[in-house]
């Protein structure tokens, strides 16, 4: 999110080895979460795939959506990853969400990206 004082607002990357990729801009309220699709961020990825590991790369531009960080500003984020499929699906997450169901959109508990 980079604005930290509105949390609720923040923007979604996801990209897969097999080259699939979204962007999405979300708002999360109390009882409902809304998902912007028209928002485009013109997000760029690469995957390699070995036996025992996976490598994605994520170009995120900035451009009139993200503006360019200045040195020591500070955005919240995590860094997710979901595993397999139901119903023993995995999930991971640098900043657990500890949710009772999985639930990665729980901006209060990300993690901070501070620019140099």
């Amino acid at each position: 999110a980079p604005d930290p004082h509105v949390v609720e607002r923040y923007l979604e990357f996801e990209a897969a080895p097999t080259g699939e990729w979204l962007d999405v801009a979300i708002h999360v309220m109390p009882e409902k979460r809304e998902s912007d699709w028209e928002f485009h961020s013109h997000l760029t990825t690469a995957a390699h795939v070995e036996k025992d590991s996976v490598t994605i790369a994520m170009r995120i531009p900035w451009n009139h959506w993200i503006h360019e960080p200045q040195a020591g500003e500070r955005w919240r984020a995590n860094l997710l990853r979901c595993v397999g499929k139901d119903p023993d699906r995995g999930y991971l997450a640098w900043q657990p969400t500890r949710t009772p169901k999985p639930n990665f959109h729980v901006p209060q508990v990300f993690g901070w990206l501070v620019f140099a």
